[in-house]
């Protein structure tokens, strides 16, 4: 689920359209508004996304018996591939991303089944 949240992500930031349905596919809740609201946002700038991420996640928390049953999963995210150009295919900045530290919580949604619902990605040199 978590990557495929970020792969839903990147997909959408080509057009930087909010209603990309591979979106809910693998959010929901606080992560899906999160990801909506930011690639709204770049539409009204008429700014999108290109590039890709490299992710190394991994399970940090295991709580199958919670209820719901969740996964915490940290990574540290290498944005610097992933940047923000204009409608004519124009960097809006030069300046890379880089190595960012993230958590994400992962929710058993019971007939939604698994979803990303929280995530949080810190600085560029967080990790």
């Amino acid at each position: 689920m978590y990557r495929g949240m970020w792969a839903a992500y990147a997909k959408a930031g080509l057009t930087a359209n909010p209603d990309e349905p591979d979106l809910s596919r693998y959010a929901s809740d606080g992560a899906l508004k999160t990801l909506r609201n930011g690639l709204a946002t770049y539409r009204s700038k008429k700014q999108v996304l290109k590039g890709k991420y490299v992710l190394d996640p991994r399970a940090t928390d295991v709580a199958l018996n919670a209820s719901p049953a969740t996964v915490t999963v940290t990574d540290c995210i290498d944005d610097s591939a992933f940047l923000v150009y204009n409608l004519a295919d124009e960097p809006i900045n030069d300046v890379p991303g880089g190595r960012r530290s993230a958590r994400a919580t992962v929710t058993n949604l019971a007939a939604g089944g698994w979803k990303v619902t929280s995530f949080g990605v810190q600085d560029v040199g967080s990790c």
